[in-house]
């Protein structure tokens, strides 16, 4: 009867692919995952919270995201949301930003901006570098005085807020 013993062959196999396989998975796993997509990684900020990375060098004038946007009216938008959206087309309505356009810390030196556009598929809030920017950098924008006065803190004049 060697059936019972091809049994216990192919059990004392998985088994000891299990107990090998599975040490080797966590020892090579990435302790700290990083978001990436395109030209821009997500990871910790110094500034606050995430931020945006280069991933590569970018020259000045390069778009770095073109991000989808839904349009929604300022009274769509509140609690932690309303720190996260971009100013729309009239001064009632609101962008709520798709990718990591929402993610990027303020400074008052930016080393990108963005512009609002209206694609076939709805508006973009397209964002492009000012300057050089190294790989590593962090990716920074102005959030604009109204920004800040709309939170009670007048105007940011340092490098990063």
């Amino acid at each position: 009867m060697p059936a019972p013993n091809i049994y216990l062959a192919v059990s004392i196999a998985l088994a000891s692919g299990v107990a090998i396989g599975i040490p080797i998975g966590m020892l090579s796993r990435n302790k700290k995952p990083k978001v990436r997509r395109g030209l821009v990684g997500i990871d910790a900020s110094p500034v606050s919270g995430r931020g945006a990375f280069a991933l590569r060098s970018i020259r000045e004038g390069e778009i770095i995201e073109q991000c989808p946007a839904l349009e929604v009216t300022d009274r769509d938008v509140g609690g932690e949301l309303v720190n996260y959206v971009f100013y729309g087309s009239a001064e009632d309505r609101r962008l709520v930003v798709m990718g990591y356009g929402m993610l990027f810390n303020h400074s008052s030196q930016p080393n990108v901006a963005y512009y609002r556009q209206e694609a076939t598929t709805g508006a973009e809030l397209v964002i492009y570098a000012l300057r050089d920017i190294s790989k590593g950098e962090e990716l920074f924008y102005n959030y604009g005085d109204e920004w800040w006065s709309t939170r009670g803190q007048g105007s940011q004049t340092g490098t990063n807020s």
